[in-house]
């Protein structure tokens, strides 16, 4: 009988399921009917290259073994076209990447010495959000086989079709009922439940890390990641930037909102689609209240990593409310586009590129007003927004092109909800800059990092930067970190693991020691291209440094303690021939009521002046060299 209700218990939590998520798409908002002229890019059915996306008219896109078959047939018959592994998932599936050059020797050396400049893009980094790699198959049919051979004159092509390979295949029709097509959409995060777009500093991630080797190894002009958007509804398609001039590579970044935005937004808006810019609404039910630009500081994400390493990168947001056949057209626009852009305009980015790698600012700024949009928003007046109490003005406005929403009370939770009409709509918002420093740190020499943070030092060297490894013990003069009020949690205040890991954030007490370094230890000079990355690694206030993330939690352990019956004695003796100290503690103990009613409290206090206590307790073990 147990038996039975429970069978009927799953069958009914199938069943109510199953009816919610097949009807979906009749819950999303009105969709408003698209014809461009991009629409002349798909192949006739008689094509031999036709892509299996093609042949289901754009309503279901192949799996990870029909996709890779495709590209091997492919590549096998076109000369220009070649198909190698940069790496294996955590599920044994190869990391593919299509490599579309007329050079006769397409090895990462050759092509990192060409004259051409190499532009990487990326698709499938969140596999439900897969326009790009149907847009790349179609756009690398019509390069080997079509009349698309003359992009490759100018410029060399890398393209993965696939980077999260393992949650492609996590595939269903239940995965994102927030997005119009393709029927079955693979997983946001990989097989470890980690989202690749979290980790490009921490780097945890097999796919990550593969990627990461292709830019260190072919150091590409210019590097796309492709993606699909969540949350408001507007009338644009193919939304995409930079930094808008800011960041920490501003030449690459001025490249990036002058002469890409404008090349692009021309191509695409010639072959039908509607372009713009990344849009983050300061509120998602009323984008009247203004949008704000992507923060720079955070390189966890692919834009801001490829920023802070001076590459220029553009983050592609198709939006998610369009169709999945608009949206792989608009993105076979853009990925055609900016081969042409890079063939006429490639050299004035890697003049660009040039100067930014050459600078070293005297200070790095690794905070900025709001690192996340995360509280409730408040209006004082119409030129300047209140964020986490942050009071921020706009530095222009931003004419929108928007869909009607209202407001609408709800029968279920008795709460407002907002209702998108399908309406088109224009308006002029605030675009606030949510970029603006609020904290440095100044430029050392360089790092030493100890030989017992092998980790760090490994994943230091993923990342490409460069390193002296000690072969021999070094005594050196250095600034180390002290860290005070450490708390283990996220920004959001949190105490709970994010993305594998226990945050943590601190207060560092700066103080100058002599310190040995054993042999086995790093140092890493901040006089080189990744030096900028280098600081953002291994200083704690970033909060994408290994310090951050958690990697050094063993210092927060103390592992030698003193007895009441020693410390007693020792703390009558310390003030009697100490009256500062006596004091200090007299002081204390007024100040902090706490402390004065907890012996242990007092007796640890009285053991931290003494010799007895542990040097290293709370010392971050990364010496800062000037």
């Amino acid at each position: 009988m147990l038996f039975q209700i429970k069978s009927r218990f799953i069958l009914f939590s199938i069943f109510a399921f199953t009816f919610v998520a097949t009807t979906a798409q009749s819950y999303l908002p009105p969709s408003i009917e698209w014809h461009g002229k991009s629409e002349s890019l798909i192949a006739n059915a008689n094509n031999p290259w036709i892509t299996p996306s093609e042949k289901s008219n754009f309503i279901t896109t192949p799996d990870y073994n029909e996709t890779m078959s495709w590209f091997k047939k492919l590549t096998a018959a076109s000369p220009l076209l070649t198909m190698v592994s940069i790496g294996k998932s955590v599920e044994g599936r190869d990391i593919f990447m299509i490599i579309a050059s007329t050079e006769k020797n397409i090895s990462a050396i050759t092509l990192k010495k060409s004259d051409k400049p190499i532009f990487l893009a990326q698709a499938g980094i969140h596999s439900g959000e897969i326009d790009g790699k149907d847009a790349g198959m179609m756009l690398l049919r019509d390069i080997a086989f079509g009349n698309k051979k003359t992009l490759l004159d100018k410029v060399n092509f890398l393209f993965i079709p696939i980077l999260s390979v393992d949650a492609h295949e996590r595939s269903s029709p239940y995965n994102r009922p927030n997005q119009r097509g393709p029927k079955n959409q693979g997983w946001r995060t990989n097989a470890q439940n980690l989202n690749l777009n979290r980790d490009y500093a921490k780097i945890d991630t097999k796919e990550v890390r593969a990627v990461i080797n292709v830019i260190n190894e072919y150091d590409p002009l210019l590097y796309m990641d492709i993606h699909v958007t969540d949350g408001a509804d507007y009338q644009y398609d193919i939304t995409f930037g930079g930094l808008d001039g800011l960041g920490y590579s501003k030449s690459i970044s001025n490249w990036l909102a002058t002469k890409y935005k404008m090349n692009a937004d021309k191509d695409l808006t010639t072959n039908g689609h509607i372009p713009g810019p990344l849009l983050f609404a300061v509120n998602n039910r009323d984008f009247s209240q203004g949008n704000i630009l992507l923060m720079g500081d955070q390189p966890r994400f692919s834009d801001a990593y490829g920023d802070l390493r001076h590459t220029a990168s553009i983050l592609v947001e198709n939006h998610s409310l369009k169709p999945f056949r608009q949206r792989v057209l608009g993105t076979y626009v853009l990925l055609e586009s900016t081969l042409n852009i890079l063939a006429t305009e490639g050299k004035s980015l890697k003049e660009s590129t040039i100067a930014d790698r050459a600078k070293r600012a005297s200070k790095l700024a690794v905070k900025s007003k709001i690192p996340q949009m995360k509280a409730a928003v408040t209006f004082e007046n119409q030129s300047s927004v209140k964020i986490n109490g942050n009071e921020l003005t706009p530095p222009d406005s931003l004419k929108l092109l928007g869909i009607e929403s209202k407001i609408v009370k709800s029968t279920v939770t008795n709460s407002d909800y907002v209702e998108w009409t399908g309406k088109p709509t224009t308006m002029t918002i605030a675009n606030f800059k949510g970029t603006e420093p609020v904290d440095f740190v100044t430029r050392p020499k360089g790092y030493f990092v100890p030989a017992s943070c092998s980790e760090i030092i490994e994943r230091l060297k993923l990342h490409g930067i460069q390193m002296e490894i000690l072969k021999q013990p070094r005594e050196v003069t250095v600034e180390m970190y002290r860290i005070q009020d450490a708390k283990f949690q996220d920004e959001s205040g949190n105490m709970l693991p994010f993305e594998g890991h226990m945050q943590v954030t601190g207060i560092p007490v700066p103080e100058t020691r002599k310190e040995v370094f054993p042999a086995g230890s790093a140092y890493i000079s901040t006089d080189q291209t990744l030096g900028d990355l280098a600081m953002f690694l291994l200083e704690p206030k970033s909060a994408d440094s290994f310090f951050s993330w958690g990697f050094f939690l063993p210092i927060f352990q103390r592992t030698e303690y003193i007895e009441a019956y020693v410390m007693e004695p020792m703390a009558k003796k310390m003030m009697e021939e100490s009256p500062v100290l006596q004091k200090e503690f007299e002081e204390k103990k007024a100040q902090d009521k706490a402390f004065a009613n907890d012996q242990n409290a007092i007796l640890t206090w009285f053991y931290s002046k003494t010799k007895f206590y542990d040097d290293r307790y709370l010392l971050y073990p990364v010496g800062r060299e000037f």
